[in-house]
């Protein structure tokens, strides 16, 4: 199962970047391309991952790539998650209706002006590392590894410390 983690977080963040929340809320603040390109690059590396997961034990390099893939895919998530708060957060103020309420969301800190050059600026950045990373990852010389999810049998989490009589 450990083998798998970054593999997984990665195949979890794609689904997110395709999702149609994240593709609206992306058009909304204006960096839809960035976001399908950070979704492009990240199914390019989905693909070598499981290869990498592989052969780093015999490889030092592979093992930084593998948790420099693992930190990005991190603060992407941070970021769409950032963009779904912000969505949900405008879509309270419109119901709400209150004047004064949408006074002082404007003159705060998570004004919308002011919230998407942030995330402009953070996508990009993530768009770049993410880039840099796949472009890192050629010299390893990987194979692409398709993957079958209905052939990856995952056990449960279980936990020794919780009684069976009390779920």
């Amino acid at each position: 199962m450990a083998e798998y983690f970054v593999f997984d977080i990665a195949e979890s963040l794609v689904r997110k970047l395709a999702s149609f929340v994240c593709e609206e809320a992306s058009r909304v603040y204006e960096v839809y391309d960035d976001v399908k390109g950070i979704k492009d690059t990240l199914s390019i590396v989905k693909g070598v991952l499981l290869d990498a997961e592989q052969k780093k034990e015999q490889r030092h390099g592979l093992r930084e790539w593998i948790r420099q893939i693992q930190t990005v895919c991190l603060d992407a998530e941070d970021v769409l998650d950032g963009l779904d708060c912000q969505n949900v957060r405008k879509q309270f103020l419109k119901a709400s209706g209150s004047t004064r309420m949408k006074v002082r969301h404007f003159f705060s800190p998570s004004n919308s002006l002011v919230f998407r050059f942030q995330m402009a600026r953070q996508v990009k950045n993530i768009r770049r590392r993410l880039d840099k990373i796949a472009a890192d990852g050629n010299k390893f010389g990987l194979e692409r590894i398709e993957v079958d999810n209905r052939l990856v049998q995952r056990r449960e989490m279980t936990y020794s410390h919780v009684d069976a009589s009390g779920v």
